[in-house]
């Protein structure tokens, strides 16, 4: 880990040897992501065909299908964020900080690099009013105290670019590479544009004088978002490396299955050699096809196929158990893909037990999610409040409401809101605004209009005993 500022110092390594062993899995990372497998995967062309003749043609890019259901789970149904009341300036605030950056789409960026990378980041600045975006993990050092890993002291955002000037005389171009950091400490950012030597493998000195700008804000300007994080890391574990070697078997029995089913497709013949004939230009020996007639003598064997047994029985239950190790592993179920047996799910809590530990996990992405989102509203407005922007205002309560994801079943919640309001447990604000997400002067419309036709409806016609007179089709004297 990084625990100071010099590894900016000119004739330092870039990136820094600390970090090269992170980066590396991220760049894996996001090639699996989007597919790449065969620039990741090591020995799959052995493994698929000893000739090393083979391709990766059949990609199972379940990374990118995990990563997309837990942001999914997560963000598919957007939170409901609230910091006061639906006139107040600091909901004008929160809802104008949400809608200008479409901070929903935002945050489930991060939570796809959360997923993918172990860590998200989202990163707060000023540009005439508040932007929240995220940012990548790739671009990221922390800096952490000496003495304690989880004390971040700096976070660093550093990258590269490359600058193409023509050289004199039309003969050419000369491309040079910089390096630009963000320092971002509490209060200030510090900004540098070094020049790259060495193949870009060494910093070289400053191409101009560093910037520093004080943010007025006395926090980072920058939110980190873990996965998997423990006592003795600065950063969290991604859900891939877990998954590569099952992912990698997958990929490559599926593959073999694959040519096994193509070589039964067009299989070889064996036959007596009165089936070939000789190509008086070229002297080779042919198979005679066309659906021509071979006569056979009783000592000649009749032609047939050559067949083999490809094991494709053993190939399919090795296939079961990796994936039910895949399962396992990544916290997931297949009802999390829709693969439902019939009966299995017929209401939402039956849903809901299957889904235990897709939702467990989300569960924890989103103690990790609820502070931090929190925290970058409360950043850009109190960036927005520091600069001067008209009508800005801090936020120092911000209450999110989030969901599961999950469809809901809109029958068997109303039957537990008529049950819990008949039982004295719920008001019926209460009950409306969780069936049908009400808020505010919608919520009290509807309020209204349900007691004004309760109020209105026709009295209700109670049953009372009927009398019958005596008859003598009932027995009784005329």
């Amino acid at each position: 880990m990084l625990t100071n500022l010099d590894f900016l110092s000119p004739g330092q390594p870039w990136p820094p040897e600390s970090e090269a062993d992170r980066l590396k899995k991220y760049q894996a990372n996001r090639l699996l992501f989007e597919g790449e497998h065969d620039k990741v995967f090591k020995d799959w062309i052995r493994l698929l065909r000893e000739d090393k003749r083979a391709t990766l043609e059949l990609i199972l890019n379940w990374h990118k299908r995990l990563s997309t259901l837990w942001a999914n789970l997560l963000l598919g149904e957007p939170p409901r964020i609230s910091a006061g009341d639906k006139d107040s300036q600091e909901q004008t605030e929160v809802d104008h900080l949400i809608n200008d950056n479409r901070f929903v789409k935002r945050a489930y960026e991060v939570a796809l690099d959360v997923s993918r990378f172990g860590d998200g980041l989202i990163k707060v600045r000023y540009d005439e009013k508040s932007i929240i975006e995220g940012q990548t993990p790739l671009v990221w050092f922390p800096v952490v105290a000496k003495d304690n890993v989880k004390d971040i002291v700096a976070h660093v955002l550093a990258w590269t670019y490359d600058d193409i000037s023509p050289l004199p005389a039309g003969v050419g171009s000369r491309k040079q590479q910089y390096l630009k950091a963000e320092i971002h400490e509490k209060g200030k950012i510090t900004t540098r544009v070094y020049k790259l030597i060495n193949q870009g493998q060494k910093i070289g000195n400053l191409v101009e004088d560093e910037k520093v700008e004080q943010t007025g804000v006395n926090d980072f300007l920058v939110v980190q978002v873990s996965n998997l994080i423990t006592t003795d890391r600065a950063t969290g574990f991604d859900d891939y490396s877990d998954l590569d070697g099952i992912i990698q078997e997958l990929e490559i029995r599926v593959a073999q299955i694959s040519r096994i089913l193509d070589k039964h497709s067009d299989p070889n013949m064996y036959g007596p050699d009165s089936a070939l004939e000789v190509d008086p230009l070229t002297g080779q020996t042919t198979f005679r096809s066309g659906g021509k007639y071979f006569p056979l003598t009783p000592e000649e064997n009749p032609p047939g196929y050559i067949t083999w047994d490809g094991q494709l029985e053993a190939s399919f239950r090795e296939i079961d158990v990796l994936m039910e190790q895949l399962y396992f592993i990544s916290e997931t179920s297949p009802a999390a893909f829709g693969q439902l047996k019939s009966g299995l799910a017929e209401s939402g809590s039956a849903l809901r037990r299957l889904m235990m530990a897709p939702l467990a996990k989300v569960s924890r992405i989103r103690m990790e999610f609820d502070p931090a989102v929190k925290k970058a509203l409360q950043l850009a407005a109190a960036l927005e409040v520091a600069q001067g922007f008209k009508g800005a205002v801090k936020l120092d309560n911000i209450h999110i409401v989030w969901f599961d994801g999950l469809p809901q079943d809109d029958t068997e919640q109303t039957q537990i809101e008529v049950q819990r309001k008949g039982a004295g447990l719920s008001s019926l604000e209460s009950s409306l605004r969780r069936l049908d997400g009400l808020e505010g002067e919608a919520l009290q419309q509807e309020i209204d209009r349900i007691k004004s036709e309760q109020g209105t409806a026709a009295p209700e016609v109670k049953n009372t005993p009927r009398v019958l007179l005596p008859t003598q089709n009932q027995g009784g004297e005329a």
